[in-house]
C-alpha cells in the first residue's frame, strides 16, 4: 500500500517537474525569439529595401500596361491641384509594404498609401535579396528594430503617371535610424537606359555604382533650380527676386526625380516652397546627404526628422543642394 502510494507521488512529482521544465523552456524560447526579432541586420534591410522598390516598380508597370485602369482622387493639394490615386499606387504599396514586414515584422513601416485589397495581390518574397549586394564589400551593422523607421512611397508622381509622363515616376524606400535617414533607394521603373534605373546609398557604408561616377559640381555656375510643376510660377517669381535674371528654372515632377537631378548635376538646387510629405523626400535626403549634399527646410532651418511618431508633413518648404547651401538659404531669406 505504502509502496504504491510512494510510486504515485514520485510519478506526480516527475510529471510536475516535466511540465514546469517544458514551460520554462517554452517561455525562454519565446523570450529569446523576441529578442532575436528585435535585432535587425542593416545589410539585409538594405537588400530588402532595394528589392521592395523593384517589385513596387514592377507592380506600377503592370498596371500601366493594362488597357485601362481606374483613377480616383484624394482631393486637392494645397496648390489646388487634383491629387490622384490609382490601382498602381495600391498594388505597389501592397507589394512593398507587406514584403518588408514579412521579413522584418518588428520594424515600423510608414507608407503614403493604405492596404487596400492586398489580399488580391501576390506579395513576392524578398527573404533572399542579398544578391543585390554581391558585388559590394559592405560591413554589416545590427540595430534594434525599435530604432528603425522605414518610409516608402509606392508611386511618386502619380499625376504624371496618369498623364503618361513616365520619366518622372519612381518608387522609393528610405530607412531612418533614430529619426535620421541613413539609407535611400530610388527606382525608376520606366527607365530603359542601362544602370540608370536604380539608385541607392547607405551612409558611410556603400553607394550604388551609378552614383559613384558623378563628377564634383562647380560652385561658380549660375543657379539652376529644379521645382515642382504644381507651383513653378510661384518659385519663378521668388527666384527672380532672390537671384536676378541669371537664374534658370526647371519645372519637373516627382520629388525622387528632382533629388536625382540635383545629385547628377543637372540642377544646382531643388526648391519647394509649400508643404511636402516626408515619404516624398526621405529617400532623396538619404541619398543626397550620403554624397555630401545638404537638405534643410527652406524657411525654418529646424532639423528634419523621420521617426515613427514624427509628423508626416514638412510645412516650411525644402532646399536641397550639393554645394553652397548657406548661400542659397541667404538668398531666399533676403527676398
Amino acid at each position: 500500500m505504502h509502496i504504491r502510494m510512494s510510486v504515485r507521488i514520485r510519478r506526480t512529482i516527475c510529471g510536475i517537474v516535466i511540465i514546469l521544465s517544458a514551460l520554462y523552456l517554452y517561455t525562454n524560447r519565446v523570450l529569446y525569439a523576441n529578442i532575436r526579432d528585435k535585432d535587425v541586420s542593416l545589410k539585409l534591410l538594405l537588400a530588402a529595401a532595394i528589392r521592395a522598390a523593384e517589385i513596387g516598380g514592377s507592380a506600377v508597370v503592370a498596371v500601366h500596361d493594362q488597357v485601362k485602369f481606374e483613377i480616383q482622387s484624394k482631393g486637392k493639394t494645397k496648390e489646388g491641384i487634383n491629387d490622384p490615386v490609382t490601382e498602381a499606387d495600391y498594388k505597389s504599396h501592397c507589394a512593398m509594404y507587406h514584403s518588408l514586414l514579412e521579413v522584418f515584422p518588428s520594424i515600423t513601416v510608414i507608407s503614403e498609401e493604405t492596404s487596400k485589397n492586398c489580399d488580391k495581390v501576390t506579395i513576392p518574397t524578398i527573404k533572399d535579396s542579398t544578391n543585390n549586394l554581391n558585388n559590394y564589400d559592405i560591413k554589416d551593422e545590427i540595430i534594434n528594430a525599435d530604432d528603425i523607421t522605414v518610409w516608402i512611397d509606392p508611386l511618386d508622381a502619380t499625376k504624371e503617371f496618369t498623364e503618361n509622363l513616365l520619366q518622372y515616376v519612381t518608387t522609393m524606400v528610405c530607412v531612418a535610424v533614430k529619426g535620421k535617414p541613413i539609407m535611400g533607394v530610388i527606382y525608376k521603373p520606366f527607365e530603359t537606359k542601362q544602370n540608370s534605373s536604380l539608385f541607392w546609398t547607405w551612409t558611410n557604408h556603400a553607394v550604388s555604382r551609378n552614383l559613384q561616377v558623378l563628377h564634383k559640381l562647380e560652385d561658380e555656375r549660375a543657379p539652376i533650380l529644379i521645382v515642382s510643376r504644381s507651383h513653378a510660377g510661384q518659385i519663378h517669381n521668388a527666384s527672380k527676386i532672390a537671384f536676378g535674371t541669371d537664374v534658370k528654372i526647371i519645372s519637373a515632377a516627382g520629388a525622387g526625380y528632382k533629388f536625382l537631378e540635383v545629385v547628377s548635376g543637372n540642377a544646382t538646387a531643388y526648391v519647394h516652397m509649400t508643404a511636402i510629405k516626408k515619404w516624398d523626400i526621405c529617400a532623396g535626403i538619404a541619398i543626397l546627404t550620403a554624397l555630401g549634399g545638404m537638405v534643410t527646410q527652406l524657411f525654418d532651418q529646424q532639423l528634419i526628422t523621420f521617426g515613427p511618431n514624427d509628423s508626416t508633413e514638412l510645412t516650411w518648404g525644402l532646399l536641397a543642394t550639393m554645394s553652397s547651401h548657406t548661400w542659397y538659404l541667404d538668398k531666399f531669406s533676403n527676398m
